[in-house]
């Protein structure tokens, strides 16, 4: 072989090399993308991390912490016209939106001037939660969009716009305007039966479809569907779903197979759990504020915990103050940070600024590993977007060439 053939096949190796390398970007698609890797290596995975009167104590202490969270079983009746224009004019300065005058103008503020009687809705589909009266702009970034709702999900309805197409609404975990199409609207009692059902079943595969009347409807992972009864009856449950007739809810009979995508109460807290239920979203695309009916970073985590019943609010940032904490990072050399994130826990919640991630373990090198719906990355100054949920470790940089390591911010864990 000549010198030339052979430098030229070095080259060529090097080449195919470097563009395989490139192509995969942070993506881990070996081994450790797969749930069994991390339960093979899980000490003790089925052991309670937490049981039911710790999470009950955890979901109240964040509950009390969350300002857009809500006891809807214990929602007032009124509210002042002070408290709820200070809850519409609080989510468009929270993200700095710049609406329209006549979007603004939508909000309907200048007759909102007494205090206002609470109303009660269900939604009869998934619906997107708007943080201004206007629809969806088609950009997989609306700005206005905050986060979408599973069908069954009770709502205290406390506004509506002036146009009369958007209602506003506080849900479990979030406020803001809804269309008012995707709502069913009920008696307190009736309603209640919708916040605390007696009879349900848990979703636990990322995502579930139920036939009502010939209309699909999507449930998300962690969202409860109600029952009429907890028999099953030819391996099926009946559940109890709500639409529209005349502006006001209807109820209706859906089977629900007991099968892989439900379960008949929350998930145990356990290492495995957290492992495969993460899993379950493997591939799935990243979704901003619950578009594309999937999940960002911040959803996804959410959805993973509420399948075994703890109730984590819906954004990074919220979840992170709200949330029992594993580690703070201040003034702490790269090793010491390195040790930190290698002892959290299968499930700790990994914090940069704008983004969360969900800790698997450490692999054979001592890499800690993590999973997370993410939008982009950044290599070599440029931008380039994965949008999915993966595995990756935590070297990959932001727009200034920081590693997400070292960008870190804080851990938590509820233990």
């Amino acid at each position: 072989m000549t010198t030339k053939i052979f430098l030229t096949l070095i080259m060529l190796i090097f080449f195919i090399s470097t563009k395989t390398s490139y192509a995969a970007g942070i993506e881990i698609t070996d081994s450790r993308a797969t749930p069994e890797y991390w339960i093979n290596r899980a000490v003790d995975g089925d052991e309670l991390m937490l049981n039911q009167k710790q999470i009950e104590r955890l979901n109240a202490e964040m509950l009390e912490r969350d300002k857009y969270s809500a006891d809807l079983a214990n929602y007032p009746e009124t509210i002042s016209a002070a408290d709820l224009r200070q809850r519409i004019e609080k989510i468009s300065k929270d993200v700095n939106l710049v609406g329209s005058g006549s979007v603004m103008a939508n909000r309907n503020l200048s007759a909102l001037n007494y205090d206002v009687d609470i109303r009660y809705a269900v939604t009869t589909e998934r619906v997107n939660i708007r943080l201004l009266p206007q629809g969806l702009t088609g950009d997989k970034y609306d700005s206005i969009q905050g986060t979408a709702l599973d069908p069954a999900e009770p709502v205290a309805v406390l506004w509506e716009s002036s146009d009369g197409k958007f209602s506003f609404v506080q849900a479990r975990y979030y406020f803001g305007w809804i269309s008012k199409n995707s709502l069913a609207f009920t008696d307190r009692e009736t309603w209640l039966t919708y916040v605390e059902p007696e009879n349900f079943v848990v979703v636990i595969n990322n995502k579930k479809f139920v036939n009502v009347n010939g209309k699909v409807i999507r449930f998300q992972m962690g969202a409860k569907i109600p029952l009429q009864s907890s028999e099953l009856e030819n391996n099926s449950w009946t559940a109890r779903l709500p639409i529209i007739e005349n502006y006001e809810l209807k109820e209706v009979s859906a089977k629900i197979l007991n099968d892989e995508n439900v379960s008949a109460d929350f998930l145990p807290c356990t290492t495995n759990n957290f492992i495969e239920l993460s899993f379950k979203f493997l591939g799935d695309v990243y979704g901003w504020g619950g578009l594309d009916n999937s999940v960002d970073c911040s959803s996804f985590v959410q959805n993973v915990y509420r399948a075994m019943g703890i109730n984590i609010p819906r954004d990074a940032d919220r979840q992170e103050g709200c949330m029992p904490i594993f580690a703070v990072f201040n003034n702490v050399t790269y090793s010491e940070r390195l040790d930190i994130v290698r002892r959290a826990p299968t499930g700790a919640l990994l914090f940069k600024p704008g983004h969360v991630m969900m800790k698997l373990g450490n692999d054979d090198n001592g890499k800690p590993i993590i999973i997370h719906a993410a939008s982009s990355y950044f290599s070599g100054g440029e931008k380039i977007y994965i949008r999915k949920v993966l595995v990756s470790d935590t070297s990959y940089q932001n727009y200034s060439g920081t590693p997400t390591l070292d960008a870190l911010t804080g851990i938590a864990f509820p233990k």
